[in-house]
C-alpha cells in the first residue's frame, strides 16, 4: 500500500487534534478535583451544643445556686393584650369593681385569682376568688435613672427563692415574671449582709412611695413571705403602665 503526501498530512492533523483533546480533558479533571477539595474545606460541620445567642438560653433556676443579674436591662416591647385598660381603677369606684373591670378587659375571669400592679400608686392588689385579699406596697422601676418596669400581662413563673445579683446584693422570695434583655421578677427588698451576718435592706422607704428599682417589683420582706405562701405560680398578673 502506498500513501501520498496529502494522506500523511491528514493523518498528522488527526493525531494533533487527538493530543489536544487529551490535554484539555486532563486539565478539566484537575480543576474539578481542586473544586471538590475547596468545597469540602469551606463548609465544615457545625459544632452542636452552645446556644447561638445568650438571649436564647433557658432561664436559670436560682434555687440551685446560680447567680443571675438582679438588675435587668430592657429590650423590645411585649405585644399588647387583647384589650389594654388605659389606667388604674377609678378612685370613685369600689376597689373590687375597678379591679374586676380591668380583669375583664384582659379577658380574665373577675371571680378568679389574679394580681394587678398599679405603678402610679406603687401598689400590688391581690385578688383571690374575686375578692381583694391583700394590698401590698411595692416599688417598681425608676425611669429617672434609666430603668422602668414595662406594662405587661402574663402569669407568675418559677420560684427563684433567694438569689444574688450584681455587686453582691441579695434578695429573697424571688418569683420570675418574664425576660426582656434581662430577668424581671417579684422579690423582697434587696439587701447586703453586715459583719454579723444581719440583713441590711435597701430602699424600704420607697415602698408604696416612689419607683426606685432597676425594673423588678420589690416587696417588703414580710409581704414577700406572704406572697410566696399564697402560691402565685401560674396565676395571672397585670402590670399597669406608669403614667408619668
Amino acid at each position: 500500500m502506498s500513501f501520498d503526501r496529502s494522506t500523511f498530512l491528514a493523518l498528522g492533523v488527526v493525531l494533533l487534534v487527538g493530543l489536544l483533546a487529551m490535554a484539555l480533558w486532563s486539565v478539566s479533571l484537575l480543576a474539578d478535583g481542586n473544586a471538590l477539595a475547596d468545597s469540602a474545606t469551606a463548609t465544615p460541620t457545625k459544632t452542636p451544643g452552645a446556644p447561638l445567642n445568650p438571649e436564647d438560653a433557658p432561664a436559670i433556676d436560682l434555687s440551685r445556686g446560680a447567680l443571675p443579674t438582679l438588675t435587668p436591662t430592657l429590650g423590645p416591647a411585649t405585644p399588647a393584650p387583647r384589650q389594654t385598660p388605659a389606667s388604674a381603677p377609678d378612685p370613685g369606684q369600689s376597689p373590687i369593681a375597678g379591679l374586676a373591670a380591668i380583669a375583664r378587659g384582659y379577658g380574665l375571669n373577675p371571680a378568679g385569682d389574679y394580681m394587678i400592679v398599679d405603678q402610679d400608686a406603687q401598689e400590688m392588689l391581690v385578688v383571690a376568688d374575686g375578692e381583694l385579699v391583700r394590698r401590698l406596697a411595692v416599688t417598681t422601676g425608676d425611669p429617672d435613672q434609666g430603668w422602668d418596669t414595662p406594662a405587661w400581662f402574663g402569669v407568675v413563673g418559677d420560684y427563684w427563692g433567694t438569689f444574688q445579683g450584681a455587686g453582691g446584693v441579695m434578695a429573697d422570695e424571688g418569683w420570675w415574671l418574664f425576660r426582656r434583655g434581662g430577668n424581671f421578677l417579684i422579690h423582697g427588698l434587696p439587701y447586703t449582709l453586715d459583719a454579723s451576718g444581719e440583713k441590711q435592706y435597701v430602699g424600704r422607704d420607697d415602698l408604696g412611695a416612689a419607683p426606685a428599682s432597676h425594673g423588678c417589683i420589690r416587696l417588703d420582706p414580710e409581704d414577700a413571705r406572704w406572697f410566696s405562701a399564697w402560691r402565685p405560680q401560674g396565676k395571672p398578673i397585670i402590670i399597669l403602665p406608669l403614667s408619668r
